[in-house]
């Protein structure tokens, strides 16, 4: 190599290491650096978006499949019923003892599906779960509401997301009860249906005898106002009923906390009686609307008292039907010796009502039957 050669050379490389000094002073910029590699970056953050979507999408993907609904369900149906205790709970030991030994007596290789029925207001569904939650079982409680399909309801109690994904809705809540069953060692769940207003029990047999009785993968509770039923329906095969009735006299005092005058609350309760609607509506009037107890009870007898007289007042026989009818206990109603196309009447259909689990004819409140009592 020549002296010429040699010098290039040396000058070479002096200039590549100034180049690699200026390039290692440059990086230490931020914004150089990200000049620099904005090519990279804007790969990796391109390919971090494309694995994050499809990552998002795979699991959305696997999120509407059937087998993942069916996990969801078969998880909420043997989940068992909450410790804490229930808000404003009037403890019924008579009734909770009954309900709770009902619960225990339930034997799938006999089903059968029990039916409870009651007047509005009479705390069939916290009694329910009351009893449901000192038994420690599992159950789901289903609102069956009018227009909706029965089957839908239940499986969307399930906290299932997908409902189109699953199915044969029939075989979705039989494989669910069978997965929970599983998971409970053995623990057969249960479904509770409240049929709300503008429902029916004939709406629901159907699918509550295939569940409980046809399959035998579940037990079925069925909870009904008592004014909905009718003798068609107690007449169905495979059904056992059972009245809650109201409050009694203490169940009322505690229910109201003691807030009201005892007095007073015990004039309520011998002309209103002592269905929780109607003590809201007391404990409404007192506190917000401050009247008396005395003064509403009043008013609602003498509005009671007004709707029968319009009620009879174009047919006197329907009088004479009213007036027979309340010479009966209010609880204990009429079961013989009725006056049948009266009382069946247009006019008397929001004051009395058949009770076709007690065979009997009964005044829809009590406080119809007092209003009745005055006008003897």
């Amino acid at each position: 190599m020549s002296v010429l050669e040699k010098s290039e050379w040396e000058r070479d490389q002096r200039r590549q290491k100034r180049e690699q000094i200026k390039e290692r002073m440059k990086e230490k910029e931020m914004r150089y650096v990200l000049t620099k590699y904005s090519g990279v970056f804007s790969a990796c953050v391109a390919v971090l978006g494309v694995v994050s979507v499809f990552g998002w999408n795979f699991k959305n993907y696997k999120k509407q499949q059937r087998s993942y609904q069916l996990a969801i369900a078969a998880s909420a149906l043997s989940q068992p019923h909450s410790k804490r205790p229930i808000k404003d709970y009037v403890h019924r030991e008579d009734e909770e003892q009954r309900l709770r030994q009902t619960l225990r007596q339930q034997d799938l290789s006999h089903p059968r599906i029990l039916v409870f029925a009651g007047f509005y207001g009479c705390g069939k569904s916290i009694l329910f779960r009351s009893a449901i939650r000192k038994e420690k079982m599992a159950a789901a409680f289903v609102d069956i509401r009018p227009n909706e399909d029965p089957l839908r309801s239940i499986v969307k109690s399930l906290n299932v997301q997908n409902i189109d994904a699953c199915g044969d809705l029939l075989n979705f809540i039989g494989e669910a009860s069978d997965r929970a069953r599983k998971a409970m060692h053995g623990v057969t769940p249960l479904f509770v249906l409240k049929i709300r207003d503008g429902s029916s029990l004939l709406r629901i047999y159907n699918e509550a005898v295939a569940l409980a009785c046809d399959r035998r993968l579940c037990h079925v509770i069925i909870e009904v106002p008592i004014e909905s039923l009718t003798i068609a329906m107690t007449a169905l095969p495979r059904l056992d009923f059972h009245l809650v009735p109201n409050f009694s006299v203490s169940e009322a005092f505690r229910y109201t906390h003691h807030l009201i005058d005892p007095l007073e609350l015990t004039h309520f309760v011998e002309v209103v009686g002592t269905n929780s609607n109607d003590l809201d509506e007391l404990l409404a009037a007192v506190r917000h609307a401050h009247m008396s107890a005395t003064t509403y009870t009043n008013q609602k007898l003498v509005k009671a008292m007004r709707q029968l007289q319009a009620a009879w007042a174009k047919d006197p026989s329907l009088r004479e039907a009213v007036i027979k009818l309340a010479r009966f206990p209010f609880e204990e109603g009429q079961s013989e010796g009725y006056d049948y196309s009266s009382l069946r009447n247009e006019a008397l259909r929001d004051i009395v009502m058949y009770n076709a689990v007690a065979d009997v004819w009964m005044f829809q409140k009590k406080v119809f039957h007092t209003a009745a009592c005055c006008w003897q």
